[in-house]
């Protein structure tokens, strides 16, 4: 596609907007105490546990017709949704005070998710891809992951506001989310040729894609459980650090470590992936979840603050990987359709890994739980294990 330079620099401009999008999504000042702040408005475990699955099971039937209207049609329409739906979800947490608008509060948070999962990466690569650059999406991806972690330092100081004010961690959500709406507002849609076909037939032709290569395919299985591990992971380490008898007031502190961790996760990956081969990368990643969940199993402070920033260097570092091998062997017209396939695998894993640690956490106990998840990490691992020495490596 030809076009000026000025039409070029308008453009370009989409990875800094994609950049302070995901800036502001990392800035969630209630996410240190979230649990904690279910538990103080009567929550039991089980309804926590269907109030985080809420978020992974609206992706699960929206994540596909989202990614094919955005194929078809806008990727920056669906962005501009996300961001409207993170701000009803937080409206509705600042004045909900029941189990039922806690719920639908997650409700949109999930059905945010299912708008920007995959959309904003296929964004970012086919505005590379529109000004001939595209060889620089890992680079500039890692900077989207980093934009991210860099909102959540900010946001560790939730813990210490969430003290003073429950609700105004909140009702400064609302206010960053605001902002949000208006930056994906100021988006630009870059060129791309458009998915035609019927809306069955495009997810398959997206699945597709995948399927021609066997070992992608089976590498993008197996992370999507690492994900959804991972998801657990994240989600129940506040439960897990109260279980321990870590005081409230150090959440924030231990949150703004975490993301420090994640940050340079992020940093880190662009000179792993030229070092290390994409098995070796998977094989640490793996490594790094079935410490973390063992480390989660045990009740030894050290050792569930070790893996609270463990599991957040890995988050960084994850950010980035699958997504370039997706985006590498599928077009711009299932692009978007192809990484929420993956993303699908990944919602219905970490939704039934948490329906089941909070089900073992009920009837037995919280660390009972991140021992089902451990079991789990070393499952994936061995699984992998078998594939990479049964399949020959891939470039």
């Amino acid at each position: 596609m030809n076009m000026d330079k000025k039409e070029q620099k308008i453009l370009e401009g989409n990875i800094n907007r994609i950049c302070l999008m995901n800036f502001l999504d990392g800035m969630w000042f209630p996410m240190s105490v979230f649990v904690i702040f279910l538990f103080d408005n009567g929550m039991s475990l089980t309804q926590v546990g269907l109030i985080l699955g809420a978020y992974s099971i609206m992706p699960f039937f929206l994540d596909l017709p989202s990614s094919i209207l955005a194929d078809r049609h806008s990727l920056k329409l669906m962005l501009v949704l996300m961001s409207a739906a993170y701000l009803l979800q937080n409206a509705i947490y600042f004045f909900g005070h029941s189990f039922l608008m806690f719920f639908i509060a997650s409700c949109f948070n999930g059905i945010g998710n299912a708008l920007s999962m995959g959309i904003a990466s296929a964004l970012v690569y086919d505005t590379l891809l529109s000004v001939g650059k595209e060889k620089n999406y890992e680079k500039e991806q890692s900077k989207v992951v980093m934009s991210f972690y860099a909102g959540r330092l900010l946001a560790s100081v939730g813990a210490l506001i969430y003290l003073a004010n429950p609700r105004m961690v909140f009702l400064l959500a609302v206010i960053v989310t605001a902002i949000e709406v208006i930056t994906a507002i100021s988006l630009k849609e870059p060129w791309r040729e458009k998915g035609a076909s019927k809306p069955l037939i495009h997810i398959r032709e997206g699945l597709g894609f995948i399927l021609k290569h066997k070992t992608i395919w089976h590498t993008v299985v197996i992370f999507s459980v690492m994900a959804g591990i991972c998801g657990v992971l994240f989600d129940y380490y506040q439960p897990v650090m109260k279980a321990a008898g870590i005081s409230v007031v150090y959440f924030g502190i231990i949150y703004f470590f975490a993301n420090v961790a994640g940050f340079l996760g992020a940093v880190i990956y662009p000179r792993l992936a030229e070092r290390v081969r994409w098995k070796g990368i998977m094989f640490l990643y793996l490594f790094m979840a079935m410490a973390a969940a063992f480390f989660f199993s045990v009740n030894l402070r050290f050792l569930i603050v070790a893996a609270v920033v463990l599991s957040s260097l890995l988050l960084g570092l994850q950010g980035v990987f699958i997504g370039n091998v997706i985006n590498r062997i599928v077009p711009s017209t299932h692009r978007a359709t192809a990484l929420s396939v993956q993303t699908q695998m990944h919602l219905v894993f970490n939704f039934v890994f948490l329906m089941a640690v909070s089900v073992v956490s009920e009837k037995v106990s919280i660390n009972a739980g991140m021992v089902l998840i451990f079991i789990l990490a070393v499952t994936a691992f061995a699984a992998f294990f078998g594939l990479a020495n049964k399949e020959p490596a891939v470039s």
